[in-house]
């Protein structure tokens, strides 16, 4: 008879033997395949951290302790513990669970997240709030290897050393973000991992110790601090010890009876606590075992590994082709990343130009900064530093890219916006339609967002003969396509002889002319492809002047949109209305769904292109 079934909380979890708790374990792992193969998600990370997860809360008294999964997608284990079996098959869909922590969803999430470096600095502001309470809860961090780069989190461990927070770090190392991990961070955990022997022991002879009747817990503590004095005094610490934490591992994070004694003994230090413990991505399955970055994020899949459809070609496959083009051509391009190698479709330009690539871990800011001082560094040899990073993760990096890029006047650097507008699945940590609004505020930007992969090709090749901050965005899926022709003007094209123009950008240009097709009023569409600075031709301004209506269509925030733009211009003289985002807090779902709920679905168009 299956156990999980049976669990309904945390309690039940508490309430079982030490043998059964492997055996819950697998069947967690199961069930989280069997889901993700028929919607998708963060497959590899959940099986990898299941076991560590069935360990903290059988420890800890959740939702009293509490949780803060960074990022928040690898509570696949947690959401099944705390009372979501029934709607588990409804993760990532219209209506049913997120796939990332929510605190709208369950008490027993900590924190709605979807970003990463933030589980730390948050854990820290709990556990002083229960400190500055009186209460004796616990807060614990659960942080990936990949994460830890982050910025925020070595801020967060300066403010914790030497305080007597109840506070645990568990930092699991699995050796991969996205990507593979890269840096002295990720070097110096190999460096340490090769300690668990020594780990081991130091269980057994603690084990043997407290073993011992009535002295044993007292002869425990005395050696533990004998060990540390002597460590101390030898210079053998590690670096989290250097900073006042006390450390416990490396230890295996797929064994739930270590992990258990792991988590009560860190309990016992009664102070913050780095639990170092090593995970296998992508456990109990094994094509995530031997590809977790192809099952970090996916969409349905067969279960036997096997593609069951033929991968329609999308705008990240075409970043890959023409980067290298241009980088073959150009000596000077160097590409850049934030731990998104693969995701951002920089494996062939690392594997081809491995000395002009830096992938520079989760950091976006840095990496904007890196990029700033490489344009600088190399002016005279013409380096052009082509920056490829999610729209979501860009909107950490508006100061660097004020201060940094555009406040030296000549840096030119390429950023390249990957999961621009929709984005379906993921919810609303990871909708890419604030970066427009942001985007325009820096002084010289230029922006383009192109339809079509030739579209994407020019505007590559702008970007790249450009100057200052040039964006190229796009969105996650691949290119729209037409049934009718337009005629091009350089920055825009055309198609229709309405008096009713509408004007629009990026791949919802698809649903604008079918719209238009289905629309009982004659209509003029215009597409831009560099949409800021808005086209000043003669040809445009024209259009836009003699035009009866003029309706503007954006999948992007209304606020500081590009309609906004073209409604204040001052050589505007129609009234512009717009039809963009107004509800910037998006569910998750499928594209069609998200499309539908903004209204900016063919037949939302269509009705507002009709309206009188």
């Amino acid at each position: 008879m299956q156990i999980l079934p049976k669990i309904n909380s945390p309690e039940d979890v508490r309430a079982l033997s030490q043998k059964e708790l492997p055996i819950l374990a697998g069947e967690i792992r199961q069930k989280i395949i069997e889901t993700a193969a028929q919607n998708g998600g963060h497959l590899a990370s959940n099986l990898g951290i299941t076991d560590t997860t069935v360990a903290l809360h059988r420890v800890f008294s959740c939702p009293d302790d509490s949780i803060v999964f960074d990022v928040g997608h690898q509570a696949y284990a947690h959401k099944l513990l705390t009372g979501r079996q029934a709607e588990f098959s409804t993760i990532r869909q219209k209506g049913g669970l997120s796939g990332f922590t929510n605190r709208g969803e369950s008490s027993y999430d900590t924190v709605t997240a979807g970003h990463c470096g933030t589980s730390l600095s948050t854990a820290v502001g709990i556990a002083e709030a229960n400190r500055l309470a009186g209460r004796d809860n616990w807060a614990i961090a659960v942080i990936g290897d990949g994460s830890f780069t982050n910025g925020m989190v070595f801020e967060a461990l300066e403010q914790i050393a030497a305080k007597n927070l109840r506070l645990i770090i568990v930092l699991n190392d699995n050796e991969m973000s996205i990507s593979k991990n890269v840096g002295g961070f990720s070097a110096y955990l190999s460096k340490i991992r090769t300690s668990e022997s020594y780990f081991n022991f130091k269980m057994k002879i603690n084990g043997f110790l407290r073993g011992i009747p009535l002295i044993g817990k007292t002869v425990a503590v005395g050696a533990y601090k004998v060990k540390e004095f002597a460590k101390r005094l030898l210079g053998a610490q590690t670096w989290f010890e250097s900073l006042g934490l006390e450390y416990i591992g490396p230890v295996d994070g797929n064994n739930i009876n270590k992990m258990i004694s792991v988590l009560e003994e860190a309990k016992f230090m009664a102070c913050p606590v780095i639990v170092h413990i090593k995970t296998k991505k992508g456990l109990g399955y094994a094509p995530a075992e031997e590809h977790p970055e192809r099952y970090h994020s996916t969409g349905g899949f067969a279960l036997d590994g096997n593609e069951d459809k033929p991968k329609k070609r999308t705008f990240t496959d075409q970043v890959s082709d023409t980067l290298c083009e241009m980088a073959a051509k150009n000596r000077g391009i160097v590409g850049i990343t934030a731990a998104m190698t693969d995701g951002c479709g920089l494996g062939n330009f690392a594997g081809i130009f491995p000395e002009r690539f830096f992938d520079v871990g989760i950091a976006e800011e840095h990496a904007v900064t890196t990029a700033a001082g490489l344009a600088i560094g190399g002016a005279k040899e013409g380096i052009l530093p082509a920056l490829v990073m999610y729209s979501t993760f860009s909107q950490r990096v508006f100061d660097q890219l004020w201060h940094d890029v555009a406040l030296q006047k000549d840096v030119h650097i390429m950023l390249l916006l990957s999961h621009a507008g929709l984005v379906p699945g993921d919810g609303v940590t990871h909708q890419g339609i604030f970066d427009v609004s942001l985007l325009t505020r820096i002084p010289g930007a230029t922006i383009y967002s192109p339809d079509d992969f030739a579209a994407f090709r020019t505007s590559m090749k702008d970007a790249e003969m450009g100057s200052g901050l040039t964006v190229v965005r796009y969105p996650k899926a691949g290119e729209a396509k037409y049934d009718c022709e337009f005629t091009e003007h350089g920055e825009w094209k055309s198609m229709g002889n309405g008096k009713t123009v509408i004007v629009t950008y990026g791949r919802i240009a698809e649903n604008v002319v079918r719209a238009a097709g289905m629309a009982e009023t004659d209509t003029t569409v215009a597409v831009l492809r560099r949409i800021y600075p808005l086209p000043q031709d003669e040809e445009f301004k024209n259009l836009i002047n003699s035009a009866e209506r003029v309706l503007f269509v954006e999948e992007s925030a209304r606020s500081g949109g590009i309609g906004e733009h073209l409604a204040s211009a001052d050589w505007v003289m129609p009234r512009v209305e717009i039809k963009a985002i107004e509800d910037t807090m998006i569910p998750h779902g499928d594209l069609g769904y998200l499309m539908e709920y903004t209204g900016l679905d063919q037949e939302g168009i269509r009705k507002i292109i009709d309206k009188r």
